[in-house]
């Protein structure tokens, strides 16, 4: 009865250290691919994922826009929105974004502005 436990431990022991090898692996390939998408965006001189860093240095300008108000909005529109906002909050806000940036776009390119207006999510 001994030698079974003794051999089920050296056993568990044995799988939990390759589970600890792979997961050391799978955290330096996964360091090594963000160090890789970091270079293919510097060299596309780009600048999401999440505006990278501290926004950098180069000559892209970007304007940030923060809507403080998503909800109030969103009852504005419609009477149906507020049991929406309990229910489904994530849907009603990505409906709003959309709205949102469709207005935002129709007005830059009235005013002839050459823009990319997307959404992107802040951390």
């Amino acid at each position: 009865m001994e030698t079974i436990a003794l051999v089920l431990v050296l056993v568990g022991l044995g799988v939990l250290g390759g589970a600890v090898v792979g997961l050391l692996r799978l955290r330096r390939e996964v360091a090594a691919t963000e160090e890789h998408a970091r270079q293919v965006a510097d060299r596309m001189n780009a600048l999401p994922p999440q505006l990278t860093g501290g926004f950098g240095t180069g000559d892209r300008h970007v304007i940030v826009v923060e809507l403080l108000n998503l909800f109030e909005l969103a009852h504005r529109e419609s009477v149906l929105t507020r049991p929406f906002t309990m229910l489904t909050p994530r849907l009603l806000r990505d409906v709003v974004h959309r709205k949102l940036v469709g207005k935002v776009r129709e007005s830059l390119s009235a005013a002839g502005v050459e823009a990319d207006v997307q959404v992107r999510r802040a951390r």
